[in-house]
């Protein structure tokens, strides 16, 4: 295959706008950003996820909009009756295919004839003809059968991964735990989550406010429940000040830290504010249960803190911890371990030097982790 027709880009379940709110911070976000600065591919295809007619209505009264229509981008807004997951695999099944067929048409009427398919939804991996597509890989972000929200459709979504192995699509998993669990009889690569160099380009420059005498312990990410509030109630007692930065998506987590003395919830943090909160910490902190879910990420936070220089503690889950970079770097707990202890060691650790961290952030870029995808999407590898 040549690189002639470009690539099409399939996302979870959102769509080019919801990228643009949240500032192109997802995976998918960043995997459509590598492509398009990347000169071996002439034009990127968006597709969003497809949406209702409610959900298309409002989205209008928003002003949302598709991809802008350049010469390199490409963006179309497949649509169906209802925007709500069907409840039984035939319906799914159906669904899917119309939208592969969405996406067949409009790749032609851009002008790509042949092009590659890169597709982060599951059920779209698993149901879609994708005979119009020259290469097809399915980009697996999370083990979305262990997502709690999503208990009632798991047995739907097991059965897609088992349909995506078996048809021998080429995977892309965040996590080697996340492609085991896949098994895929294609080929199957694992690429982590990664950082954006330029966010963390000069994160001292953060003012740290030294008006709290307290060990300042700091936390950047989603509340909800994949937190060991075990952990934070542990190292709030011992006299540390905990802050959490981000959006309470799980309200009763969010009401048992509220009643933590010496636990302080900041809401959420704008993205441009996120390095210089971090870098104001003492101690960057990820403490997160067990779960199937948990062991099968790869955490971006980790990633983040570390292009802060500031001390990291992390609780060791899955394949994450066996990197190179993690492991020389983070002070790891076991799930339900010592994380006051953990805290003390990070502390005697100190900052990394700057040398260090500038070498970090540009080895855990995105752009660094996509080279491989692109090169195999682009034709310029096997």
């Amino acid at each position: 295959m040549t690189s002639a027709d470009g690539v099409v880009v399939a996302m979870v379940s959102d769509t080019w706008a919801d990228a643009v709110r949240r500032g192109f911070y997802s995976t998918a976000d960043q995997m459509i950003m590598s492509l398009m600065e990347d000169e071996r591919v002439p034009r990127v295809l968006v597709a969003d996820h497809p949406r209702g007619v409610l959900s298309r209505a409002k989205s209008l009264l928003r002003r949302d909009v598709s991809a802008p229509h350049t010469p390199f981008l490409r963006g179309v807004r497949p649509w169906v009756v209802s925007t709500r997951t069907p409840t039984t695999r035939s319906a799914i099944e159906r669904r899917y295919r119309a939208y592969d067929r969405q996406l067949a048409i409009s790749s032609r009427r851009n002008g790509m004839a042949a092009p590659s398919l890169v597709t982060f939804n599951l059920y779209h991996a698993a149901y879609g003809s994708h005979d119009w597509a020259s290469r097809v890989c399915f980009y697996a972000q999370d083990d979305e059968s262990a997502i709690p929200r999503k208990a009632d459709e798991a047995p739907l979504l097991s059965d897609a991964y088992r349909r995506v192995a078996e048809r021998g699509i080429e995977v892309v998993a965040v996590s080697s735990v996340l492609l085991r669990r896949i098994d895929p009889t294609g080929p199957g690569h694992v690429v982590p989550n990664g950082v954006v160099p330029e966010l963390w380009s000069n994160p001292s420059a953060a003012v740290r406010d030294r008006s709290e005498s307290r060990t300042t312990v700091a936390y950047a990410g989603s509340i909800d429940s994949r937190l060991d509030v075990t952990a934070i109630a542990q190292l709030a007692a011992a006299g540390h000040a905990v802050q959490l930065a981000g959006h309470i998506a799980d309200a009763a987590v969010g009401r048992e830290l509220e009643g933590l003395d010496g636990v302080t919830l900041l809401g959420a943090v704008p993205r441009a504010s996120v390095a210089s909160f971090l870098a104001s910490a003492d101690v960057c902190l990820m403490a997160h249960r067990r779960t199937p879910l948990t062991e099968a990420m790869s955490p971006l936070k980790v990633y983040e803190y570390l292009c802060t220089g500031r001390p990291v503690v992390a609780t060791s889950l899955g394949s994450y911890a066996e990197e190179p970079d993690v492991r020389r770097n983070v002070t790891l707990v076991d799930a339900g371990g010592d994380y006051v202890r953990a805290v003390e060691d990070a502390l005697r650790r100190g900052p990394l030097d700057e040398s260090v961290r500038a070498l970090l952030a540009e080895s855990l870029s995105w752009r660094r982790r996509h080279e491989p995808v692109i090169s195999r999407l682009s034709g310029s590898s096997p």
